[in-house]
């Protein structure tokens, strides 16, 4: 199987496993999902207005590559603010807990941080996966320091104007 076929068939794997969990999430019946996939359900409630469209067709969606230019992946925003909750939860890197800790102490909501947090990793992890070589945890961790100190709503330009905010010296 090559590459593209493999993510593919992985994408489309996923979306029908997000759209089982978006069906239970529903019901409201969150009891009956092992803890991970209750986890992913109740991401999923929390961003139901902005997703539930796509949520609702994640098996009819399965092929759809989104477009990071201009579409956001409903799939792919599920599971890292989902990693961003488990990072949180073990406080594991340590990093990830005292951006919170700032971020909540300047009045920016769980929710908003979580997806800061996201904002940070996500470019890392693709990063890393483009590049075939292992997440660079330290460079995580760099960012987080340097990006708490930061005002909230200077965050993302900080990050959309560096493309490698850690090199820039920012």
């Amino acid at each position: 199987m090559k590459r593209d076929e493999m993510f593919s068939e992985l994408r489309r794997l996923n979306r029908e496993h997000m759209r089982m969990i978006w069906e239970i999430a529903k019901t409201g019946d969150l009891d009956v999902l092992e803890a991970e996939e209750r986890q992913i359900a109740e991401v999923m409630l929390e961003h139901q207005d902005e997703y539930f469209n796509q949520f609702e067709m994640a098996d009819v969606l399965g092929d759809h590559q989104y477009d990071p230019e201009s579409e956001t992946d409903p799939f792919l925003h599920i599971t890292f603010h989902t990693i961003v909750e488990n990072q949180l939860q073990a406080r594991d890197p340590i990093e990830v807990y005292q951006f919170y800790n700032s971020m909540r102490k300047k009045k920016v909501s769980r929710h908003d941080t979580i997806h800061l947090i996201g904002a940070i990793l996500a470019p890392l992890v693709v990063s890393s996966l483009q590049g075939r070589r292992a997440f660079d945890l330290e460079q995580y961790k760099s960012l987080l320091k340097k990006a708490k100190a930061k005002k909230p709503e200077k965050i993302m330009d900080w990050l959309e104007r560096e493309p490698d905010p850690l090199r820039a010296g920012s």
